[in-house]
């Protein structure tokens, strides 16, 4: 519906600066002929190339300016396929295969609630590299591996900041929280595991407090 209201406002438009075009040639002809006393082929041809300078530029300014529609349509357009794409990615957090992964996340923060502070989480570490807890440990580095993605396009802008804020915000915070000890003991061996998500959850985390 805004498409065809855009183009009935164009084709207004058109006709328009055809109007005022013709109005001034025969303007600008009068006055050549009548009031500064031209002979009539002068003040035509003053007139034909005053009104064709004229047209010209009126031209450039209505080429200007469905050039700047262009591009307000093609942003408008950038924000909705943006946002479209930060709800299927963020979506995936919720689908059935990951119910059971944030399940075995729930169940290991459960029991393992102690083995997470700062002096004890070497415990928790030792715990999760057991061959009995594999699918707890899985569960965990899918949920981290899954939320760096997320913080990493976030914050390379292939994802609507906002969007995923207003999606993420809180869980990021209460996840980084949790296992904040864990974080910085793997980052000890490999220093940029996870530092996106932990840069956009401190960040939000910060936010909620100011």
């Amino acid at each position: 519906m805004k498409n065809f209201f855009d183009k009935r406002y164009s084709i207004r438009l058109i006709w328009l600066i055809c109007a005022f075009v013709i109005l001034t040639f025969v303007t600008t002809f009068l006055c050549l002929r009548y009031l500064v006393d031209y002979d009539a082929p002068i003040a035509f041809d003053y007139t034909y190339k005053f009104t064709l300078c004229l047209f010209a530029f009126i031209t450039l300014l209505y080429h200007f300016h469905n050039l700047e529609n262009q591009i307000r349509t093609q942003e408008n357009s950038n924000k909705q396929n943006l946002a479209k794409y930060t709800y299927d990615i963020c979506s995936d957090f919720r689908r059935p295969v990951m119910m059971e992964v944030n399940e075995h996340v729930r169940c290991l923060v459960k029991d393992q609630k102690n083995n997470l502070e700062r002096h004890t989480i070497k415990d928790f570490h030792k715990y999760i590299e057991e061959t009995e807890n594999k699918e707890k440990r899985m569960a965990l580095i899918v949920t981290l591996n899954y939320f760096e993605s997320v913080s990493a396009m976030a914050l390379a802008g292939d994802l609507d900041n906002e969007i995923v804020k207003r999606l993420f915000g809180k869980l990021f915070g209460r996840y980084y929280l949790t296992f904040q000890h864990y974080i910085n003991y793997r980052q000890e061996e490999a220093s940029k595991v996870w530092v996106n998500f932990e840069k956009l959850a401190i960040k939000w985390i910060n936010d909620e407090k100011s």
